[in-house]
């Protein structure tokens, strides 16, 4: 496998992790060797219990969630808010429980609780709010909300239908632009469920969890030599596999983690700097992703849905790929150029496809071999509700205070 400074790309001495010798034998003898301070920009695993005790700080740290540059006070039209509609989905018969957990960091402001869009609009609550949590910022939110909103909190991590994906995204993107809405999204809270689901898909490929399970609906045991699977992409040890991660936020960087501890080589893409996680061996910008994907075993993409990614895995990407790796997504549909892909398996030019998204009608997926799919449940996990709110608490005492807040959507770029 050839490495990216052996192809001529120098590695910056930022991303190379030199060790010297006499260090090496200490930690060896196990002789006073201290880890090294903890860089508190690098993603982490979550650790186990409640977070409802979670200060700001530690918020954002642990979720590795982003923070505006400026307080929200200094933003167009902020003021503190008197009305606020919150979504409670799936969870009505707990609802009095969620706005005690969003009314202690809001004392006075009225919270008032609905069930989906309908609710919200059959009882006439969005005329007079000035926020809205929960039932994000797609033509049909923006066609129902009244002349004080000022900021709409997403319930998703996704804000694509707000900006680019459908055909009323550019009205709708008009809109929150000229009235000067802000808007903000969950992201960050959902990585470590997506990361692990992203992380299943991949392992299923390599161990090839498809083909074994074929064969246990065909009552095929298979355990003899003769009578294996014999398939050279198959059954890679971890530390044999390249993972390229196109796209390095929250999603990507937490399977690149993992995949990392599993002893997998991390290299990456990104689209603003050349610099990463310390777990990724080389981060190059999106001009170097063809040479990187042709040293990968496995390509895993996360990136945004935007004007400029839209159909970006089209035939040069794929024929890009070794024929023995692995595509493996988490996009929206628009990213990828469908036709191209399925090309692109039934030839062989790439060893198979994970994904947990699909054009719901194309079923010419669902009976392709090495394809394993999901139907975009990724971030779905026991703790999805539970985190939802804790973003929500935090970004509305910060909201209220005049404060930076969390994950606020740039919406020139749609992300």
């Amino acid at each position: 496998m050839t490495s990216p400074a052996r192809r001529g790309i120098v590695i910056p001495t930022t991303h190379r992790k030199i060790v010297p010798p006499v260090m090496i034998g200490l930690c060896t003898l196990a002789i006073a060797c201290a880890p090294p301070a903890k860089d508190m920009s690098q993603p982490e695993g979550l650790p186990s219990g409640s977070y409802e005790d979670f200060t700001p700080e530690q918020l954002v740290r642990v979720f590795n969630i982003r923070e505006s540059e400026v307080p929200v006070r200094d933003m167009p039209r902020w003021a503190p808010p008197t009305n606020v509609v919150v979504v409670v989905p799936e969870e009505w018969d707990i609802r009095e429980e969620r706005m005690a957990f969003l009314q202690a960091v809001a004392p006075g402001v009225k919270l008032i609780p609905v069930r989906d869009q309908r609710d919200a609009v059959d009882r006439g609550v969005l005329a007079d709010a000035q926020v809205v949590m929960g039932l994000g910022c797609s033509a049909s939110t923006v066609a129902v909300v009244g002349p004080d909103i000022r900021w709409i909190q997403s319930g998703s991590v996704g804000v694509d239908r707000c900006f680019t994906n459908g055909a009323d995204a550019p009205a709708t993107n008009a809109f929150l632009q000229e009235n000067t809405i802000l808007v903000t999204s969950i992201r960050s809270m959902t990585a470590s469920a997506s990361a692990q689901h992203s992380l299943t898909l991949i392992l299923s490929l390599i161990g090839g969890m498809d083909i074994h399970l074929d064969r246990q609906r065909d009552h095929v045991w298979g355990r003899a030599i003769t009578d294996v699977v014999k398939d050279a992409n198959l059954d890679r040890e971890f530390q044999d596999n390249t993972l390229l991660l196109i796209g390095l936020g929250s999603i990507g960087a937490e399977v690149g983690r993992l995949a990392h501890a599993l002893g997998m080589r991390v290299i990456a893409t990104r689209n603003t700097r050349a610099e990463g996680p310390e777990f990724v061996e080389y981060v190059g910008l999106s001009d170097e992703m063809y040479t990187l994907a042709s040293e990968a075993d496995v390509v895993f993409a996360s990136v945004p849905m935007t004007a400029d990614t839209e159909g970006m895995f089209d035939a040069k990407f794929f024929d890009s790929m070794k024929e023995t790796a692995y595509f493996v997504s988490v996009v929206r549909p628009p990213v990828i150029n469908w036709d191209d892909l399925k090309a692109a398996l039934a030839s062989g030019a790439i060893a198979g496809y994970g994904t947990d998204d699909l054009p719901q009608r194309d079923f010419e997926f669902w009976d392709m071999p090495r394809v394993v799919m999901t139907p975009h449940v990724s971030d779905y996990s026991n703790r999805y509700r539970d985190n939802q709110f804790l973003l929500y608490r935090e970004n509305l005492r910060r909201y209220i205070a005049g404060e930076r807040m969390l994950n606020v959507v740039d919406l020139t770029r749609g992300y």
